[in-house]
């Protein structure tokens, strides 16, 4: 982390590409990519990101970078409410909607192999 946020209420892009390491473009890209990633804009059109999104941005890119989820992997892995799903511990704390979507992904997904076999 290149440096640390001060205490507020919204940063700008520059700031939170600087404290996560990556390029401006490359949040730019994420927001196209992940629906959780919506920061607000201003009057003038200026991005400006919560501390609940800017910890979001550093999840995803400990996901990508550190390790190496591809895009879907980060979207399966991080909620469309921007919750982190991280371990089977986790499971205990989902609502029954968000449990029922993974036993359908899984389910999806078993089915895919299946027909592949």
């Amino acid at each position: 982390m290149a440096s640390t946020l001060t205490e507020k209420m919204y940063y700008k892009i520059g700031e939170v590409a600087e404290v996560a390491g990556v390029k401006t473009s490359v949040l730019r890209f994420w927001e196209s990519e992940f629906s959780f990633l919506k920061p607000a804009k201003s009057g003038s059109g200026q991005r400006l990101y919560s501390k609940n999104e800017v910890d979001l941005v550093l999840q995803v890119k400990h996901l990508l970078y550190e390790e190496k989820f591809t895009i879907e992997g980060v979207k399966k892995r991080i909620t469309t409410k921007g919750k982190l799903i991280k371990t089977d511990d986790d499971l205990d704390s989902l609502t029954a909607t968000e449990y029922s979507n993974i036993l359908k992904t899984v389910r999806s997904e078993l089915k895919i192999l299946r027909d592949l076999l």
